[in-house]
């Protein structure tokens, strides 16, 4: 594992890392001398954009498609990625999906894709990249979660088990990991707009159930994955990045 200030960049991969809070995740890490595996599903032309500004702020990188939700594909991402970067340093486990269901009429179908993509991929990942790391120097690991883990939302029901399943499995591997592997977990609360509300009122009622008053942005998760992947003292944590949601 290469130290921080060291003359050779880290190496990190970053699932989802093409769009919203991925994108913001894979750019933070740059510019803090990271080079990046940005990996994606369909968005191509995103991923393509973050890898042109990641070669304009620092090391560089590289793409890495790949369905989550296809066996074979996830578990061959991380020896890919690590691969192609030359080592793997730090897995970002961000991609996932974010639907909608009635827990009247969801079908086996979605809730399985749900839990393929959201919780079995990001276990999965984790694994290969404990393969990597522990018979390297080590390395660390940071599970993107949700505070919906902890909340009853009745249109999210699946959705928010897997983050629930994954909050679990972050505990969980921290022990069977360490000490040479760290694994952690960043949970945002409001921090991106949902696609179809009302973008006012949903900022308004937001803000207002958090204690800052404001709802946050994909920075502000992006900068505790940074704090996570250099503290060299943390392990099974997560941290929730909600605005102090959690205290109203």
């Amino acid at each position: 594992m290469t130290t921080a200030g060291s003359s050779q960049p880290r190496q990190a991969l970053v699932t989802g890392g093409a769009v919203r809070v991925g994108r913001a995740i894979a750019l933070a890490l740059g510019k803090a001398g990271w080079r990046v595996a940005v990996h994606y599903r369909g968005s191509e032309r995103e991923a393509a954009g973050v890898l042109r500004e990641l070669d304009e702020i620092g090391h560089g990188g590289i793409c890495v498609q790949a369905d989550l939700s296809e066996p074979a594909a996830m578990q061959a991402l991380v020896p890919e990625a690590a691969s192609r970067l030359g080592g793997l340093d730090l897995l970002v486990n961000n991609a996932a999906i974010f639907p909608r269901h009635d827990p009247h009429s969801v079908t086996p179908e979605e809730w399985d894709r749900l839990f393929d993509v959201n919780l079995r991929a990001p276990f999965f990942c984790a694994r290969e990249a404990a393969k990597l790391m522990l018979a390297a120097d080590g390395g660390s690991i940071v599970n993107i979660i949700d505070t919906g883990a902890d909340e009853a939302w009745p249109g999210y029901v699946p959705y928010v088990a897997t983050k629930a399943g994954l909050a679990s499995v972050t505990r969980g591997l921290a022990r069977a990991f360490g000490p040479k592997v760290r694994v952690n977990g960043v949970a945002p609360g409001p921090v991106l707009l949902p696609v179809g509300e009302d973008s006012e009122t949903y900022r308004r009622r937001a803000a207002e159930r958090t204690v800052l008053e404001r709802i946050g942005s994909p920075e502000d998760v992006a900068d505790a994955v940074l704090y996570l992947a250099d503290a060299p003292y943390v392990t099974g944590e997560i941290i929730r990045v909600d605005g102090g949601q959690h205290l109203t």
